[in-house]
């Protein structure tokens, strides 16, 4: 399947005439026909478009809930996962929050440690997870805030919140984490204002799938891990191949496990092992067993 192309996030966003795919007739594509993915209409995972298709503005949509009506975008563009909602705060005033949540690398590290924690160590590691996400934004937002500015020079990036909730359903028992900010809705405010573009941005280098997070230091798995370490958070890392893992896992107790989908118990071979000759007889080596997680202490 072709891989959908990176939006180009840092120009202005504009307001432009929503697009529908075009319609096919039944039979008019061959059996191996594959999309392409520059053509096909974005609106289902635009937060903008989304919200703008239902409610014209944001006043609009604080109605519908002060009406009881939830007003809430939830998805991604290439990168972490995002949300957009509307809120009412205790006081009456209504506002926009925009959040991006954990994801990649440090999603896996802070499910791990948060295994490894356990019920006797969650308030630190909440705590500490908290902190080293204040560290990160630290690092991140003149980053995203200078890149933007080379469209938009006098952009100024918002300094983000870092945020911990609740467990969500059929997640991994952990609570979410993730930055937000808020942005005031008047009379007169356009989603477009409900924007932050630093923030959109910084969803890309939280997936590590892109190259945006490739130039960071603080975003590499070893420093990442520091982070985490200096700040309480119990990080555990494979020797050799440099997962996150964890044995305290309720389906894996006592087995060194790691989230990505690549791994699970199963360790990267070393190299050597791949350049032994293969049997001449049979087609299986001891290779084929694979390698156990080799856990190593993070370093200060």
């Amino acid at each position: 399947m072709p891989k959908k192309r990176k939006k180009n996030r840092k120009a202005p966003r504009q307001n432009s005439p929503r697009r529908s795919a075009p319609t096919q007739q039944a039979g008019s594509q061959p059996a191996d026909w594959e999309p392409d993915w520059e053509s096909l209409p974005d609106a289902d995972f635009d937060p903008l478009s989304a919200l703008a298709d239902r409610y014209s503005t944001p006043a609009d949509a604080v109605k519908a809930v002060q009406a009881g009506e939830p007003v809430e975008w939830i998805g991604d563009v290439e990168g972490a996962k995002m949300r957009h909602r509307v809120l009412l705060a205790d006081n009456g005033e209504a506002v926009v929050e925009q959040a991006v949540f954990l994801d990649g690398t440090l999603e896996q590290m802070v499910l791990c440690a948060a295994h490894q924690a356990g019920e006797h160590g969650r308030d630190q590691l909440h705590t500490g997870v908290l902190a080293a996400l204040d560290a990160l934004h630290t690092v991140i937002r003149p980053i995203v805030e200078a890149r933007v500015r080379t469209v938009r020079p006098d952009y100024t990036a918002a300094v983000l919140e870092s945020f911990q909730e609740a467990p969500e359903p059929n997640g991994p028992g952990t609570p979410v984490f993730g930055w937000r900010t808020f942005h005031s809705v008047g009379p007169d405010t356009t989603w477009d204002d409900t924007i932050d573009t630093a923030t959109w941005n910084s969803s890309t280098m939280m997936s590590g799938l892109i190259e945006d997070s490739d130039d960071v230091p603080e975003l590499q798995p070893p420093q990442l891990a520091r982070l985490l370490h200096d700040h309480g958070v119990p990080v555990i890392l494979c020797a050799n191949c440099g997962d996150a893992i964890t044995d305290r896992h309720p389906r894996w107790s006592g087995v060194w496990v790691s989230p990505s989908n690549d791994s699970g118990p199963l360790c990267e071979a070393p190299i050597p092992a791949l350049q032994r000759p293969a049997p001449k007889l049979g087609w299986l080596t001891d290779a084929e067993f694979c390698y156990p997680h080799q856990p190593a202490l993070v370093s200060a």
